[in-house]
């Protein structure tokens, strides 16, 4: 009795166990099911939102388009070719600025191919109101509208007009040989065989020039220091840790009291019209003497031009007096900022020196060779440092002032140029 009861409670709790493990194995079952169910649900999901990503990209696409064609007119602007900025046309233009920057870019900042002077020609093939689009040296350049004008071109000119000119009952008496005006020429402009005149902004023409071809040179031309000194330091060249003023005072005539600043815009003012005249192109680094460009400033205008040498003039001063002459300067030939350029530009140096020495027969005192100068160590094309004379010498003082002597003076550094370039010029 006792082992049948002790069965029945064995069989009881194996029924139990078994129920469990059924129950438990149910329930895990439903999870997994649900499990699955979820994932299945997410996939949906997921499924749905790439769809709907899809969707939406087609959507935006037909929205850009929709834009495209409704676009304002400031992108509709900024999104034209770079040749619709400009009206086309096919003319010749005239310089009517005393100075014009032919540039790269039609920018305010842009590399300056070249300084033009007034009365000089131009093909223009674009225009806007700012800027006019012009062939230069076989591309394409950029100047100011506002500076050039088109060429006029006067056809019915009367034939006996320029024998008026000529009638001896009429001609002015000639001054001194060289000074303004002692041509006596008529002061009606001239006209070339083309008969064409150019008209200034008031409407009267000025007087056409004959057109030397360029001979493929270009010359920066850098008249030394300027009105007001600036004492600010600068280094003496890239990377240099040793400091000078940005544009030191220059010196004074003994006599004349003629400042420094003024005779070299003058020399490079006759420099650039005898440079000109044999076919050159020329860059100003400052016409006029109310500007503040230190010394890396002016080489770097030099630098960004399409100028091949640069010519920067001086005059020397010094305590003692009795001291004076031409005198050349540039880069040693180990000068740590420039030393490639040490051969070419001593050599031109030399020249320009020997040159000037023997058209006004002052004394030669040769080149100086320094690495100390920032005149010399920016520059990045070769540069000869020019030193006519001495100011501080009474007697060379009065020579520099004098404009037969200046004439002199500037067709030596122009025969040097012309040697420079093996006769190029000729």
């Amino acid at each position: 009795m006792k082992e049948r009861i002790k069965g029945r409670k064995l069989l009881r709790l194996f029924l139990v166990c078994v129920l469990g493990t059924a129950l438990l194995s149910g329930c895990g079952g439903m999870n997994r099911y649900q499990t699955m169910e979820l994932e299945t649900e997410t996939e949906a999901a997921s499924g749905t939102e790439d769809m709907t990503v899809i969707t939406m990209g087609e959507t935006a696409a037909e929205e850009d388009g929709t834009e495209a064609v409704e676009s304002s007119p400031e992108e509709a602007a900024a999104a034209e070719p770079e040749t619709e900025k400009y009206q086309p046309v096919d003319e010749t233009v005239v310089v009517k600025a005393d100075l014009l920057n032919v540039r790269k870019e039609d920018r305010a900042d842009a590399r300056i191919y070249v300084q033009l002077k007034n009365g000089e020609k131009l093909r223009r093939i674009g225009y806007n109101e700012e800027w006019s689009q012009v062939e230069y040296d076989g591309k394409t350049a950029y100047v100011a509208s506002d500076l050039v004008e088109v060429w006029i071109e006067e056809t019915d000119a009367p034939e006996a007009e320029p024998q008026t000119a000529k009638d001896s009952s009429a001609e002015p008496q000639a001054g001194p040989e060289g000074a303004p005006g002692s041509s006596g020429e008529d002061p009606q402009p001239a006209v070339d065989g083309a008969g064409a005149v150019p008209a200034d902004a008031s409407g009267r023409a000025a007087e056409a020039q004959a057109e030397v071809p360029w001979n493929g040179h270009t010359v920066a031309i850098d008249a030394g220091h300027q009105a007001k000194p600036n004492a600010e330091k600068e280094p003496i060249g890239p990377g240099s840790e040793t400091m000078k003023a940005k544009m030191p005072q220059g010196g004074v005539g003994a006599v004349s009291g003629v400042k420094e600043y003024e005779l070299t815009l003058t020399l490079a003012k006759k420099l650039e019209k005898e440079l000109k005249a044999r076919g050159y192109h020329t860059v100003m680094i400052r016409t006029g003497h109310d500007v503040n460009l230190s010394n890396s400033q002016r080489s770097a205008m030099a630098n960004d031009s399409e100028a091949e040498i640069f010519i920067r003039l001086h005059a020397n001063s010094m305590e003692n007096s009795s001291v004076y002459g031409a005198l050349g300067m540039c880069m040693t030939a180990q000068n740590p900022y420039n030393a490639e350029l040490h051969d070419q530009s001593y050599r031109l140096a030399k020249s320009i020196i020997d040159n000037i020495c023997a058209q006004t027969g002052t004394k030669n005192r040769g080149v100086q060779e320094v690495d100390n100068s920032g005149e010399i160590n920016w520059s990045q094309i070769p540069v000869a440092v020019v030193e006519a004379g001495f100011l501080s010498n009474p007697d060379e003082d009065r020579w520099l002032q004098d404009e037969s002597y200046q004439d002199k003076l500037v067709a030596g550094i122009a025969a040097a140029v012309d040697s420079y370039f093996g006769g190029a010029a000729e």
